[in-house]
């Protein structure tokens, strides 16, 4: 016999980017989530949270790539958020 696997409890990704608004419905076992895209101001706090975090613990240095990782961002992505958080008056080591 055949066996049929239902997909309703599965996240289903889609690069598609046809819908105009700015909030993109997630359907998981029959409740909807709404993820909202990541403005440029976000991720700066997120980022600029976690180095202060961080340094909290004691830790001196910290790179772009553990942040990257630690927030679920593209490196580019936390590079730009430093480079514009430098430009804020933000002190960053480079050393």
């Amino acid at each position: 016999m055949h066996q049929s696997t239902s997909t309703s409890k599965y996240l289903v990704v889609s690069s598609d980017s046809s819908s105009a608004s700015s909030e993109s419905p997630i359907q998981v076992d029959n409740t909807v989530a709404v993820r909202r895209k990541s403005n440029k101001k976000s991720i700066e706090n997120a980022i600029y949270s976690h180095v202060r975090a961080i340094r909290a613990l004691g830790r001196k240095k910290i790179n772009t790539t553990e942040i990257a990782e630690a927030l679920s961002l593209p490196v580019l992505v936390v590079n730009q958020a430093v480079t514009s958080l430098l430009k804020k008056g933000v002190k960053v080591s480079n050393g």
